[in-house]
């Protein structure tokens, strides 16, 4: 048990310096927040050796995907929302945007169905949950700052 919580420490460590480094360059900090966004994850759904090795390129994989998705609601909602001249393009819009928002939904429910392969249903469920707790981390680490 003191691995998981040497984990959670250095995980804890990594998101104090997040915002007190100076100089690093985004790419950096995206790095380290990532590894801070795998040890706590690990910590939190405690993953066995086995797991990790099937576990880690599938959550990538999907956070990746996923990323994409919102990038693309994003950039629909600044720029598509913004320039439409008419109702009807600005219906059109926001299609294109349930249209993501659906697509983001199927890769969840995917990739749950191959989380289900590698993980038990109580550590799908808190990975859930993990990720939502280190978001709420980072959130309050930049309302400090």
């Amino acid at each position: 048990m003191k691995i998981p919580k040497l984990i959670f420490i250095i995980c804890c460590y990594i998101l104090a310096t997040i915002g007190v480094a100076v100089g690093q360059d985004r790419a950096a900090k995206k790095e380290e927040i990532q590894q801070a966004k795998m040890a706590f994850i690990a910590e939190k759904i405690t993953l066995l050796p086995e797991q990790e090795q099937k576990f880690w390129p599938v959550y990538n994989d999907y956070t990746d995907r996923k990323k994409a998705i919102r990038k693309a609601i994003r950039l629909l909602k600044m720029v598509e929302f913004a320039n439409a001249t008419t109702d009807e393009a600005l219906k059109a819009d926001i299609d294109k945007m349930f249209g993501l928002k659906q697509e983001e939904l199927n890769l969840e429910k995917e990739y749950y169905g191959k989380f289900l392969k590698i993980l038990s249903a109580r550590q799908t469920v808190e990975l859930v949950k993990a990720e939502r707790a280190f978001i709420k981390i980072l959130y309050k680490k930049l309302e400090d700052e």
